[in-house]
């Protein structure tokens, strides 16, 4: 797990500030909203926070899936829903990527949501068919330079993490690679498999299966940690492109002007959760790291991750259609 520093003047206005309404809350059952379809890290993510909040707030939780349009629907959902602490947002990465990559959005980031507590960061590994000469990244990055437009990748879709950290990639190493979008993650991992595209940066729990198997070789992890159950396969960072870095997160998000004290409590229960010896070993071994710190920890996360992000989507002209 990492920690942040702890801010004392943060924890000094919980204290002081918000006893009150702190001990009041909550006086009915709570929500998270998870705009993404049951299953998957993200919803087993809710699912464990809403079991810590329900146990530490003595009310029931409910985990409520709302998934389409990249995020945008449960998204919106929560931050048109009433600041008061009872509608949460399972936030995902596409907070940071949707405000670049659409022209417009039914939900102003900046002005209707804000941060609670960041809990996962899901960095990628990159993996090839065996097929393609390479053993590494400096190989592979050599032979896309080399041969370009040659190398095909596929992702789950235009605007997905497994896009743009590929762009990010193409950018930063001035290759030219092909991309093949699919609609979900199985048809974009099986292709490389089935050898139809070359490579897929993907999450690693998806892609561990067929890497112990020998159907992808894993050729770096996107992170600036190495991963603990692939602890030979180097990061980027290591194998020589000092800049990149490309990690996906999870993290809990509440309608903007929700009291601060709502938010403090809210915080410090996913912190405990996040914290626990099994959650934070179980998100090791799936390839994830889990977090413990402040909301302005978070927002300082938030703010660098969509900068990052930002450039990557206005280097490379990509726009998706909301229509």
């Amino acid at each position: 797990m990492r920690k942040f520093p702890r801010r004392g003047a943060w924890l000094l206005m919980f204290a002081i500030g918000g006893g009150h309404a702190a001990a009041t809350y909550p006086e009915r059952p709570l929500r998270i909203v998870v705009p993404f379809a049951p299953g998957g890290v993200a919803d087993a993510t809710a699912r464990l926070i809403a079991a810590e909040m329900s146990e530490e707030l003595g009310q029931s939780v409910v985990v409520e899936n709302r998934a389409g349009g990249a995020a945008i629907i449960g998204t919106t959902l929560v931050a048109k829903a009433p600041a008061d602490g009872y509608t949460l947002l399972l936030g995902s990465t596409n907070i940071s990527t949707n405000p670049a990559l659409y022209k417009k959005l039914p939900y102003d980031v900046d002005k209707e949501l804000t941060p609670v507590a960041l809990a996962v960061v899901v960095p990628g590994v990159i993996v090839t068919h065996p097929s393609v000469p390479a053993r590494n990244l400096p190989d592979l990055v050599q032979y896309a330079r080399r041969n370009p437009d040659k190398l095909s990748y596929s992702s789950v879709g235009l605007g997905s993490f497994s896009h743009l950290a590929v762009e990010r990639l193409a950018q930063q190493t001035s290759t030219k690679v092909v991309h093949v979008p699919y609609k979900g993650y199985a048809p974009a991992i099986m292709s490389v498999i089935s050898g139809e595209t070359h490579f897929l940066i993907s999450d690693l729990q998806g892609a561990l299966p067929y890497i112990k198997a020998g159907k992808l070789n894993a050729m770096a992890v996107t992170g600036n940690k190495r991963l603990a159950v692939l602890p030979d396969v180097a990061t980027a960072q290591e194998a020589g492109l000092k800049d990149y870095e490309a990690v996906g997160w999870l993290g809990i998000m509440a309608p903007a002007g929700t009291p601060q004290p709502v938010i403090a409590r809210l915080n410090a229960i996913v912190n405990k959760a996040m914290r626990r010896q099994d959650v934070s070993q179980r998100y090791l071994e799936q390839g994830s790291e889990t977090f413990d710190g402040s909301p302005q920890d978070f927002r300082r996360f938030l703010d660098e991750n969509r900068r990052g992000w930002e450039q990557v989507i206005r280097a490379g002209g990509i726009t998706v259609d909301a229509s």
